[in-house]
């Protein structure tokens, strides 16, 4: 019953921000609530009439926990908006004095320094990006925090693929934006494998299931690809594909039999 009565407080608090007065507020009642609990079980009240007891004490300490609920999300977001403030101010104000020191002082031109402008652009979209994850994952938030996953690798688009094909480009060097555009798939693929690895709890059978296959797939476009531009195999290695599906089927067949197996807990 101590677990049930955990469960239900961590319930409880699921959407509330992870600051110090949450926790401490969330540990005290839990406290309370055992104590509660173990007194009704010694007046002689069965269990589930403890338990009931004990929970009613949420409403004794609702207007306390609502107090120090909306003071400590206030006091986060606040602090959060603060720092990001803050440290955006510096950064271009940084970002905008290495432009000028490079443009007036090192190159004695503006002409090309304008992808110092673009490339701290897209730095920042990075960082800006990790700060929205981390402000929903401090209250709970999945299908924002998921979300903010996504934002972190599609803010990675631009760094690793534009910003390294534009500059290459302007500075005349190559013209790479016909094969660089494969860093798109391979982002792709680290998002799959990162929304599994972080959300894995979070996930229902199927949806690993996909996840995996999805990521897969993605794997095996990324080595058709390499394979067809540096060999030039691209009328033979689609059968990359075919090799892949084949793998799939039998993981699917082992996993279905191994499910079978241990259900029945024999070997016949």
């Amino acid at each position: 019953m101590e677990n049930k009565l955990r469960k239900y407080i961590n319930k409880k608090f699921k959407m509330y921000p992870k600051t110090k007065e949450i926790v401490e507020v969330r540990e005290e009642l839990y406290s309370i609530m055992l104590d509660k609990y173990n007194d009704c079980l010694q007046n002689g009240e069965s269990p589930e009439s403890s338990y009931q007891y004990a929970i009613e004490m949420m409403v004794d300490y609702k207007d306390a926990i609502r107090e120090v609920e909306t003071g400590s999300s206030l006091s986060a977001l606040k602090k959060k908006l603060i720092n990001l403030a803050a440290i955006s101010s510096f950064y271009f104000i940084c970002l905008t004095l290495i432009y000028l020191f490079v443009s007036m002082f090192v190159l004695d031109s503006f002409e090309k320094t304008w992808l110092i402008a673009v490339g701290g652009a897209f730095v920042y979209f990075v960082f800006l990006s990790v700060n929205g994850y981390q402000y929903a994952r401090l209250f709970h938030l999945r299908i924002l925090s998921r979300c903010g996953i996504g934002l972190i690798f599609i803010s990675l688009i631009p760094l690793l693929y534009v910003f390294p094909s534009l500059y290459l480009s302007s500075m005349g060097i190559a013209h790479i934006w016909g094969k660089s555009w494969l860093v798109v798939v391979v982002i792709a693929l680290g998002y799959i494998v990162a929304d599994y690895v972080i959300f894995r709890r979070l996930l229902s059978i199927f949806e690993r299931g996909m996840h995996l296959v999805a990521a897969g797939l993605v794997l095996t476009t990324v080595l058709y690809l390499l394979a067809s531009m540096c060999l030039g195999l691209w009328s033979s290695a689609w059968i990359i594909y075919v090799l892949y599906l084949a793998i799939v089927s039998l993981a699917f067949y082992i996993g279905e039999k191994t499910g079978k197996f241990l259900n029945d807990g024999t070997g016949e």
